[in-house]
Formats: C-alpha cells, structure tokens, sequence
C-alpha cells in the first residue's frame, strides 16, 4: 500500500518514503506532525498577534490615536484543540463534540448581524497606522502628519513589522514556505492510497446508517449545515455516525500515518529552507516575548 514519491525541484534528490507505523487513535491532536517546529503553536500564535497589536497600539498612542486591532486565534474546537498546530488537519475527531455540535464550531456559528461594522478611521489616523492617506491602500511612504510628527515607512504597522520580523516588510506569524508545505502535504496525505483505501471503509460504514459520503471531508463540508446558527438534530445525528465509523476502521490512525510521512518527507526535502524559518520563527517569539513583558511594566 506505500506509494511512490513525487519528483522533487530540478537536481534534488528524492527522499525515499519510510514505512510508518500506524497507530490506532480516534483523536491525533496530542500527537506531534514533522512541520511543527517550523510553525507557531497556538500558545506562540497568540503570543506574536498580542504583541503585534500591542506595538502598533503603543506607536498609535504617539500620535494622539488609539488604536486597537481585532484578533482571534480560537479555533472553534474546543478542549479537542490540538496543542502543537494551529489547525486541525483531520477535522472533528471527538464523539463529544458531535453530539453536541455536530459538525458546528463550539458555540455554533456567530451572527453575522453581531459582527462589527466599525467605521473607517479618518485619514490622518490611517496616514498614522499605515504611512499612507489613501484609505485604498494598506502602506505607505510615510511623511509629515499635520501636527507635524515624522510617520515612517509603513506607519506604525511598519514600526511594529520592524520590531518583532526585523523588517518594515516582514510578515508576522508562519513563513509562506512552511504555510506551503503545510497545505501540499495536507492535500498529498487526503489523497494518499492508504487513506484512500481506510476512507472507502468509513463510506461503506455511513451507508450501513443510510449516510452517501465518499470521505469524512465530504461529510464535514455538507452545505446544509452552514444553514443554520447550531447545529439540527440531523447533522449531529451524521456525525455521531461519522466518528463511529472513524473509530470502527481506525480512518484518523491511517490518515495520520499518511500525513506524518508526507511532512517528513517535505521537512527532510526542504532542510535548508526550513532551517531559515526556524530562526525567523524563534526571533518572532523572542521579540514577543519582550514586547509583552516591557507592556506589562508600563
């Protein structure tokens, strides 16, 4: 059932594939994924969001503006959050979780009439945050504000881009190259033959509850249950039926063994590159770390 590996970029050796031990889980959150350590745990996530918003509500402060940007790392799991990753890669894997919310985030799906329809800031608040006036565009060259302070490159965006990346164009949070791989392996591990194979399993189990999927994604993506704020009877009724047949054919312990070789392949094919997103993820957090303890002596 192990497959053969993809070419990799012109001149570089393929990494031959290991067989993986397949574990028997209903739940991989606890379990580490290869890409990890080239990626903010959840914990550092909200660290380096906090502290971001932190630097450019204190530059905003400068110029007479407060300032507070929105932002929300919760991932709508629940305690069944994993710990090591941002995101789940195998969808909802807790019996708990379905027969209460189905496939529904905790809490159910928030209001779009709750959902804050702030106003525009002016231009010289925007001029002061972004180093343009153009409410269009979200940077700027900077220049003089009309009580004459110096706004830099970017605005206060850009001072705090410069203090936790090192650059006035540095981007907070993950590497694009990590994010890249992240969602090559994910797509490379949903159609790998032995998670096809264990998906096929599954499909015959939910037909045996009169349930016509071909994979647990398929289930989780049903357009009907967007149409409503919580979950109804029949959705949580569907995916109680789902994690059954999860558990029946071990579907999460072969989807995570797949998964797991696809990241260790790509961590091993893109050592250099990684290597460089490590360090760059470590000054992020590090940077952090000081913004939040100087904050907190103000």
């Amino acid at each position: 059932m192990l497959v053969g590996c993809g070419a990799g970029s012109e001149g570089e050796a393929v990494p031959k594939r290991t067989n993986t031990h397949v574990p028997r889980l209903t739940n991989a959150n606890s379990r580490e994924m290869p890409l990890d350590e080239y990626l903010l745990n959840p914990a550092q996530t909200e660290s380096v969001f906090s502290a971001y918003s932190t630097s450019v509500a204190s530059c905003m402060r400068e110029y007479g503006f407060t300032y507070r940007m929105s932002s929300s790392s919760y991932s709508g799991i629940g305690a069944d959050a994993p710990k090591t990753r941002v995101d789940g890669r195998f969808g909802f894997q807790s019996m708990t979780h379905a027969k209460e919310w189905g496939y529904h985030p905790d809490g159910g799906f928030p209001d779009s009439a709750q959902q804050s329809t702030g106003s525009q800031p002016d231009a010289e608040k925007w001029f002061a945050l972004t180093g343009t006036r153009d409410l269009s565009e979200d940077s700027g060259p900077g220049g003089t504000a009309r009580d004459g302070r110096e706004v830099r490159v970017h605005g206060c965006v850009g001072d705090a881009l410069l203090e936790i990346t090192g650059s006035r164009d540095g981007v907070v949070g993950d590497a694009e190259a990590a994010t890249d791989l992240k969602f090559k392996t994910l797509v490379e591990g949903q159609k790998d033959a032995r998670t096809l194979d264990v998906f096929e399993l599954w499909s015959r189990c939910m037909k045996e509850h009169e349930y016509s999927y071909e994979s647990p994604l398929d289930a989780l993506g049903d357009a009907r249950w967007a149409k409503s704020k919580l979950p109804t009877d029949a959705e949580i009724r569907t995916a109680v039926a789902d994690q059954e047949c999860r558990s029946r054919h071990n579907v999460v312990g072969v989807w995570f063994a797949a998964d797991f070789e696809h990241q260790e392949l790509a961590v091993k094919a893109n050592q250099g590159t990684l290597l460089d997103v490590k360090k760059q993820l470590t000054h992020q957090v590090r940077a952090a770390e000081r913004i939040l303890k100087k904050s907190k002596t103000k």
